[in-house]
């Protein structure tokens, strides 16, 4: 049970050494140590609230999966699909261009071996003032058509974009699942992390700026 609470927290938590930012497990921010009040550390000290509270920003990760990759030695091979572009009110358009340039980005920083998948991944998507149930859907989803799939790469990752009525992105996520359809990680950002605020993104081709930021912090150390 320890080792599983650890890895909770050690994959929620998202610690950001380069800028001190974590993610705050009651609402799901990225905020800075120095600027959590004394009385919310006091109040926040029970480890085991605190894990359930993160299993919630996070809980379509699998402990398991996501240990076993934060372990990898050797460079993994990734199989990426379009990345889908989200249209209020929730209909998905898949761009096999903008996953042509994150594969052509996980090979010039030797992120991954990635290999083209051109098959499309759709599923209802849901829209919700909730961040994290919009992604716990959406990486449940694309889990479940990577385990029918049978992708012949060690795992599988899809980014997307979800966009605002005033066709702006709002929300940029990504996931990655193994062959067996278990999440072994994944990110969301919105205007409040600092990889969304550095793009100031107005295009989907801006939110494809703001993931592969991302994708640079988590998997480039």
């Amino acid at each position: 049970m320890g080792d599983i609470k650890m890895t909770l927290i050690k994959n929620s938590f998202r610690w950001r050494s380069e800028n001190k930012n974590w993610v705050d497990p009651f609402t799901c921010e990225p905020t800075r140590r120095n600027k959590v009040p004394i009385m919310n550390l006091i109040y926040r000290s029970s480890i085991l609230l605190v894990v359930v509270l993160l299993s919630g920003c996070y809980s379509y990760i699998s402990p398991e999966a996501s240990e076993k990759f934060n372990a990898r030695a050797a460079p993994f091979s990734v199989s990426v699909y379009p990345v889908n572009v989200i249209k209020p009110p929730g209909s998905i358009h898949p761009s096999i261009p903008m996953a042509e340039k994150v594969v052509t980005f996980l090979e010039t920083e030797k992120l991954a071996k990635p290999v083209l998948v051109k098959e499309r991944a759709l599923y209802d998507f849901v829209f919700s003032p909730n961040q994290t149930k919009i992604v716990a859907n959406s990486a449940k989803a694309f889990a479940a058509q990577v385990s029918e799939a049978g992708i012949g790469t060690d795992y599988a990752l899809l980014v997307e974009i979800m966009m605002l009525p005033n066709g702006e992105p709002g929300g940029v996520h990504y996931y990655l699942s193994d062959p067996k359809g278990e999440i072994a990680d994944g990110s969301f950002t919105n205007d409040h992390w600092d990889e969304f605020k550095a793009v100031q993104p107005k295009t989907a081709e801006d939110g494809y700026e703001v993931a592969i930021r991302m994708l640079r912090r988590t998997w480039g150390k």
